[in-house]
């Protein structure tokens, strides 16, 4: 089973608002959103964080994903499911 929210923020003066798919696996819950034409997976690490995963190696892509958006977004995310 999975679940969709929306993130609305603004980060270094860009709006941004990324629908976000939960989606409940046998151990954890993940959370993929799409930023910046990258599939990005978010997942719980041990300290009750989340850390970012693409789903192909950063450098292969022509545009680079801001590492401080993933943050932002990681830091939202955990916002949102406490």
């Amino acid at each position: 089973m999975s679940d969709i929210f929306t993130l609305k923020f603004e980060y270094k003066g860009h709006p941004h608002i990324l629908e976000v798919q939960t989606a409940h696996q046998q151990y954890k819950t993940v959370y993929k959103v799409a930023i910046e034409e990258h599939e990005i997976v978010y997942e719980p690490d041990e300290e009750g964080f989340v850390r970012a995963i693409s789903s192909k190696p950063m450098h292969d892509h022509l545009n680079a994903v801001d590492v401080g958006l993933l943050h932002r977004v990681a830091e939202l995310i955990v916002e949102h499911i406490q």
